[in-house]
């Protein structure tokens, strides 16, 4: 059944296919979670609920008015880690995994479909790249799902072989969500070294992308890695220990996060935070304590994101780092964006800057309608964080989550899932494909 729909939406346009998708998968988790044995009774799971529990899982937001480890039974969990899994690796590489190991043959309309939702420019090697990225996927959670397992157990006996598995899930796809209940919280099992430590690592390998992943697995060096490949790396490197002292540095003192620890304990915080800031959503202290000028850090992290190709949102490191590139040249009077000695196309300058604006435009509007649908007096920086946290993805929380009327979590249900499936994607569905051969005479504009 869901293949039929799959095939009429097809032959519309890929772009619907890709946003069909993900809406269907959304809808099947709703209906999922609203199932008597998902439950267990200890709370009301209205539809609504129940959509922005499941939106906000493929989305892999995170987001949740929910205690995970007492509203939801057995089952109901493992249905949020399978909608939390198919969110992270993506509906068409899913669908393209089943196609493979039925030996059915991919056709060129699934290349190109797949080929979209990574935003990448050409199908050659799309089935490859699919077994690439089930590979590494199981690789990666296998490895530190057992890492943690095996740890848990000796703390938490049987039942941490399921949280091990459970949070390396969660932190590969960068979805961020726990089920260790509010009375214990993620925090307490963070704080350990070790499972930091591994936490961390499975984030940021979510979060690097596949093909800057698979590229450093066949290279080994440097100098053989591709172009991307080390801009994504490059601005990891810039990315992460510039969080790590923003954090230290403005939380260090702050009591009622950071300002109580060690030393050691203050730089092992503010590492898992700089990660977890623009992928997975997990946190080792209360953000809603946090000094408002690190709010403003953070909003800034969530809205950049990961990198192209992983589980992450945002607008991505790259956008990113070719905009500053450009202003840079800008600056200095260049006319060329030069990076490792090439130069950068100025097609990618301009698809940065129309993601860059696009997204800030999604989010603003996101802001305003909170802001107008909501009649509580909510502050201007909670409800501004938590649309940039729904819009990238990233899933930080003020806490405001089960206190949004139903029009508010519907325009939060809207920016999650467009920041699932990317400001590209979406401009490529509504994006006429009919080039015009009429040429009009140019002309200058006056600016700044």
């Amino acid at each position: 059944m869901l293949m039929l729909v799959v095939r009429f939406l097809s032959k519309m346009h890929r772009g619907i296919l890709i946003c069909g998708g993900f809406a269907l998968f959304m809808l099947l988790g709703a209906f999922l979670l609203m199932l008597p044995f998902s439950q267990t009774g200890t709370r009301d799971v209205s539809f609504v609920d129940a959509l922005f529990m499941s939106v906000s899982t493929v989305s892999v937001t995170g987001m949740s008015m929910f205690d995970l480890r007492y509203d939801f039974t057995f089952f109901g969990q493992l249905v949020i880690l399978f909608l939390m899994q198919v969110g992270g690796l993506g509906i068409m590489t899913m669908m393209a995994m089943v196609s493979i190991y039925t030996g059915r043959k991919i056709r060129l309309q699934e290349r190109l479909l797949i080929r979209d939702s990574f935003n990448l420019q050409t199908p050659s090697g799309m089935v490859m790249l699919v077994r690439k990225i089930i590979g590494t996927t199981l690789a990666v959670e296998f490895t530190s799902g057992t890492l943690l397992a095996v740890y848990l157990y000796f703390k938490y006996g049987p039942i941490g072989i399921y949280l091990g598995y459970w949070h390396a899930v969660s932190a590969f796809t960068n979805c961020g969500m726990d089920i260790m209940g509010n009375d214990v919280g993620f925090a307490g099992m963070a704080a350990d070294g070790f499972v930091s430590t591994v936490v961390v690592i499975t984030m940021f390998l979510g979060g690097v992308g596949f093909i800057a992943l698979d590229d450093v697995l066949r290279h080994h060096r440097w100098c053989r890695l591709s172009f991307n490949s080390k801009f994504i790396f490059t601005m990891e490197a810039i990315l992460i220990p510039l969080g790590v002292v923003v954090y230290f540095l403005l939380e260090g003192n702050n009591p009622e996060t950071m300002g109580h620890m060690g030393t050691l304990e203050k730089w092992q915080s503010a590492l898992f935070m700089s990660v977890s800031s623009r992928l997975a959503g997990f946190v080792v202290f209360d953000i809603h304590s946090m000094m408002s000028s690190t709010v403003l850090f953070v909003m800034m992290f969530m809205f950049v994101g990961a990198a192209p190709v992983s589980t992450g949102g945002g607008i991505r490191t790259t956008t990113m780092g070719l905009l500053m590139l450009s202003l840079y040249a800008w600056i200095r009077g260049k006319r060329d964006v030069v990076l490792f000695h090439k130069q950068v196309d100025s097609k990618c300058l301009m698809k940065a800057s129309n993601v860059f604006t696009l997204a800030i435009v999604l989010t603003f509007l996101t802001a305003f309608s909170v802001f107008a649908l909501e009649p509580k007096d909510f502050s201007f920086e909670d409800a501004l964080f938590e649309s940039v946290s729904a819009f990238s993805t990233v899933g930080f929380s003020m806490g405001l989550t089960g206190e949004w009327n139903t029009a508010c979590k519907i325009v939060l249900m809207i920016a999650m899932y467009i920041g699932r499936i990317g400001v590209m994607t979406l401009a490529i569905t509504f994006a006429s494909h009919h080039n015009s051969s009429v040429k009009y005479p140019k002309e200058n504009v006056v600016i700044g």
